[in-house]
């Protein structure tokens, strides 16, 4: 009897660090993808939680500079982005270039990114890695 109690116990906590993981999933295109809403948005919560730590003086200086024009922070949280295709166009163990297709505001766009892993996750680096 306490053999099959202590194995539900660990089959129980097994199944919640896997429901935990809320399905992200660490490739280079959902990481582009995350990173580019957060982008085209001006949520820059998530720009430092998806760019390289390199990255982060950059992003930090974009914020400052919304601080001086909240008209036009405020438009860019409005924006609707619609994902067309991403792509991965060069992959190596450490680096990546991702080709992001939207519509951003019913207006197609096409950026292309540069990845970095860092901590073993992928992160969109606006700096040469």
């Amino acid at each position: 009897m306490k053999r099959k109690f202590w194995f539900f116990v660990w089959l129980s906590f097994g199944l919640l660090l896997l429901s935990c993981h809320n399905g992200q999933k660490d490739t280079p295109e959902a990481a582009t993808e995350a990173f580019a809403k957060a982008f085209y948005t001006a949520d820059f919560t998530h720009q430092y939680q998806y760019s390289g730590k390199k990255s982060h003086v950059i992003i930090k200086n974009a914020q400052n500079g919304m601080k001086s024009n909240p008209a036009h922070l405020e438009e860019m949280k409005n924006n609707k982005v619609e994902f067309v295709s991403t792509s991965v166009d060069d992959l190596t163990d450490s680096t990546a270039t991702c080709t992001c297709k939207v519509i951003l505001n019913d207006q197609p766009r096409q950026d292309t990114w540069n990845l970095i892993k860092e901590e073993d996750k992928w992160k969109v680096t606006l700096v040469m890695p």
